[in-house]
């Protein structure tokens, strides 16, 4: 009797420390997930870059990038930028390399993954 109860606390323990190690995996998965917002994206010469630190910027070719912070709430994105005391609120989507910006206009403006 008392061998099998041995092996039952063995068994026990070592289910204990598998429990542990998935846990551990699951929870540094979940930690590395990247925000598929990051990154730069280009439309002709027209191009954001968003940082994890929720600071980015907007360009035009070589005239220079605006400075700006942004926040997103689901499909919303609220973009500050530097200078202006108003945000630019809007939708945006992201489908795979794509990013749809609606533009104050309300049309749909696509940005290609640099």
């Amino acid at each position: 009797m008392k061998k099998n109860t041995k092996i039952i606390i063995a068994v026990v323990a070592a289910l204990v420390v598998v429990a542990g190690i998935v846990a551990a995996i699951i929870i540094i998965i979940n930690n590395n997930k990247k925000d598929p917002l990051i990154g730069s994206w280009a439309n002709g010469s027209y191009i954001y870059t968003f940082n994890e630190d929720k600071t980015c910027s907007y360009g035009y070719g070589s005239a220079g990038a605006m400075k700006c912070t942004y926040e997103t709430n689901g499909d919303k994105i609220s973009i500050l930028y530097d200078g202006n005391t108003a945000p630019f609120e809007t939708t945006y989507s992201i489908n795979g390399n794509e990013l749809n910006v609606v533009d104050s206009f309300g049309n749909d403006t696509i940005y290609t993954r640099k």
